[in-house]
């Protein structure tokens, strides 16, 4: 891809686009599936978080539209609108419209786009095989090399989509993980694995290991 840029162009229909964003102060507060390790219960190096986070998901989806803004390298007062630019082609994105959805062993990202051979926007999935809960398979993950749908899209961008599907599945477990706790060494914690079942997204927090020991 040799361009990325926010905003709109000309030709595309922008009326049924969601500007609407919550913070992710917002998706986490109050909910009983989110936890803060105590000040004092800093974990050793390598060491789990006694728990997951099980994020139903509704829940997810929330959490992951407003990591999706930072993905995107968006402004917080900015439209919700990517236009990705390859040569002559573009490709209007509306991160606001990302969704999330959650099976045994599969996640799938969809992303809303939309350009100026289509009639009306359309809804590009991403699925990602994943571990699950009970079978975890770390932050490893596989998807198809060319997704479902219009062939002038999929044609072109199905590798920018799955790019951008992927490291806002990523960054929104970075986020849950580094506001668990913190290692000894006053670190904040990372992901060591994304799982999938019924409904539930499955995002596991671990201090990291200390490479210079």
């Amino acid at each position: 891809m040799s361009e990325i840029t926010s905003g709109h162009t000309t030709g595309f229909d922008l009326h049924p686009l969601n500007p609407v964003f919550l913070t992710f102060d917002d998706t986490i507060a109050g909910k009983n599936w989110f936890f803060q390790l105590p000040d004092d219960a800093v974990l050793e190096p390598g060491t789990l978080t006694p728990k997951d986070f099980a994020v139903p998901q509704t829940d997810a989806r929330e959490v992951l539209r407003s990591v999706v803004r930072f993905v995107a390298d968006l402004p917080a007062d900015g439209r919700p609108l990517v236009v990705w630019a390859d040569g002559d082609d573009e490709l209007l994105v509306d991160i606001s419209a990302t969704t999330i959805t959650c099976l045994v062993g599969l996640v799938r990202i969809g992303i809303k786009v939309a350009c100026d051979q289509l009639d009306a926007p359309a809804a590009i999935e991403v699925p990602f095989a994943v571990g699950t809960h009970d079978r975890p398979a770390g932050l490893t993950m596989s998807t198809q090399r060319r997704l479902l749908g219009p062939d002038v899209i999929v044609d072109r961008w199905s590798d920018a989509i799955v790019a951008f599907a992927w490291e806002a599945l990523l960054e929104t477990a970075r986020r849950l993980a580094e506001r668990a706790g913190k290692d000894t060494q006053g670190r904040p914690l990372i992901p060591v694995a994304i799982a999938s079942g019924s409904g539930t997204l499955h995002i596991q927090p671990m201090a990291r290991h200390n490479l210079r020991d």
